[in-house]
């Protein structure tokens, strides 16, 4: 059994995640991502991508109607070839 720091909860259905990992001001997403879970501190996401994101790498995430938020990349599950299932840390 995993211990976690904060409960899971189950996203709407089709919820997505867009990110954003340039640098600038500006939210301009660059991927979409599947959440499949959530937490107060984050959440897990599957996405479809030529190579997977950095781990420990910092973007800027807009998980369904929420407003954009300062994150960073926790873990990555590569699941078949170009899918992954990829944790997402938030940092605001």
């Amino acid at each position: 059994m995993i211990n976690r720091k904060s409960t899971r909860f189950q996203p709407d259905p089709m919820t997505i995640a867009q990110l954003d990992f340039a640098t600038g001001k500006d939210f301009r997403p660059t991927l979409i991502g599947l959440v499949i879970n959530e937490s107060y501190t984050g959440c897990a996401i599957v996405l479809v991508a030529d190579e997977a994101p950095k781990k420990d790498l910092k973007l800027k995430i807009k998980v369904g109607a929420l407003s954009p938020l300062k994150a960073q990349i926790a873990w990555i599950k590569n699941l078949e070839e170009n899918i992954y299932k990829v944790g997402i840390r938030l940092l605001e």
